[in-house]
């Protein structure tokens, strides 16, 4: 099946995005928990600084996305872009391709 060319755009964005931030922060796949954790907490403390917040109530948002961007940074070039296109397809699919995708599935 061909891929929806709108859904594929966005998923190269994301995934570009994504890469970068993983390339900024120096994340790798391998990262001991104790950086993992020492990383979650420096960004909190920023996001914080720059809402002029408690940099605690940010450490569940600081988790899931660097424990994220760890999973991505796992996965090579095709994986991301089709990981990605997975999430933006139903944004911007028609009704037709989304039935066709789950017809796959049955």
């Amino acid at each position: 099946m061909d891929k929806n060319q709108h859904a594929l755009a966005l998923a190269f964005k994301k995934a570009k995005a994504k890469s970068n931030k993983i390339k900024e922060l120096g994340i790798t796949p391998d990262m001991s928990t104790q950086d993992i954790e020492a990383m979650i907490i420096a960004q909190a403390k920023a996001k914080a600084e720059e809402a002029g917040d408690e940099w605690t109530t940010h450490i569940k948002g600081m988790r899931w996305y660097i424990e994220s961007l760890v999973a991505f940074s796992a996965l090579g070039a095709q994986e991301r872009l089709d990981a990605e296109y997975e999430d933006a397809f139903a944004d911007v699919a028609s009704e037709a391709e989304m039935l066709a995708k789950l017809e796959d599935l049955v």
